[in-house]
């Protein structure tokens, strides 16, 4: 037997001993199947050529040099079938190992703005229980009147901070809750034993909005709902306030009415301090405001449902 039969037999036994590597790994790592299928492959057919070389070189066989060539382009298909294999393979590890690094990013991030709107909402309960030490320490109506109205308004301000870092969503909240919220804490402070002042609202369920207008719509709503408590039964203990948010079209519409006296001159009325903020608000929301003045206090505010600048994260 010559050299090059003795150099194919050691091949050969190269090759079967990186089958058998081959074999086992397979066995024991079933995501490597795919791709270890093809090398398995690769490494059989080389068994062939070197079978065809001892035994044409060794023992003057030339039966199987008919197939040589037959296997070696066989080699070379597989051995670009399992390049292509290869870099899929390698791109989707790639693209896997992305998206879980923006997963991980995405879920930082949450994180964060949850823990900031968490600390506002803590500093706003902070600054409320300031002023509220401050209107127990203090002899002067109109000025704990006024310390009241801001305390008012930042507990508003709070409520709508609290749903937003308790909610899932962290890019829209829902109204219902805002409403409630709100209401809630109006009920708390304009209504009492001595007072018949009845508050009805009606929202419409399943309403979203954006994080960008949910401090905003949270203050307007607050601003308007206590202005009818404060002024418009200032000579009676009994009356109705509605409420009520919906949809119309494109629109959010929200309508705050009353019973109460109203005022003789709206425009006064709209000078006012409360109406002011409310204006400015609805500007804000880019929206429209009518406010009547028969029967008491009828205010009607529409403002688009979709907002052109909204947060994305």
């Amino acid at each position: 037997m010559n050299f090059i039969s003795l150099l194919n037999l050691s091949s050969l036994s190269v090759y079967i001993i990186a089958i058998y590597i081959i074999i086992r790994r397979l066995i024991e790592q079933p995501s490597y199947r795919g791709e270890g299928s093809f090398v398995l492959i690769l490494a059989i057919i080389p068994c062939y050529v070197s079978v065809s070389n001892v035994f044409e070189h060794g023992y003057s066989i030339d039966y199987f040099d008919d197939y040589e060539g037959f296997f070696k382009d066989l080699y070379a298909m597989f051995f670009l079938i399992f390049l292509y294999v290869h870099s899929l393979k390698k791109e989707q590890s790639k693209r896997n190992e992305q998206e879980r690094q923006i997963k991980s990013d995405l879920k930082l991030k949450s994180k964060l703005l949850t823990e900031i709107h968490h600390r506002v909402n803590n500093n706003l309960q902070i600054i409320s229980g300031l002023l509220a030490m401050q209107v127990e320490s203090e002899n002067d109506i109109k000025l704990t009147t006024s310390l009241g109205l801001i305390q008012n308004r930042i507990m508003a301000i709070a409520s709508v901070h609290k749903i937003i870092y308790e909610s899932p969503n962290l890019l829209y909240v829902d109204l219902n809750l805002i409403f409630n919220s709100i209401l809630g804490n109006l009920k708390v402070t304009y209504i009492n034993e001595k007072s018949n002042i009845e508050l009805h609202e009606l929202i419409e369920e399943g309403l979203e909005m954006d994080l960008d207008r949910a401090i905003p719509m949270g203050l307007i709503l607050n601003e308007l709902v206590s202005n009818s408590f404060r002024h418009a039964f200032m000579n009676r203990n009994e009356g109705k306030i509605e409420v009520s948010l919906g949809r119309i079209a494109d629109q959010f519409l929200l309508i705050v009415k009353d019973n109460g006296g109203g005022t003789e001159n709206v425009e006064m009325e709209v000078k006012g301090m409360g109406l002011t903020l409310v204006k400015n608000l609805v500007k804000q929301l880019r929206g429209t405001i009518k406010i009547e003045n028969e029967n008491g206090m009828n205010i009607e505010i529409k403002f688009p449902i979709l907002n052109e600048n909204s947060i994305h994260i």
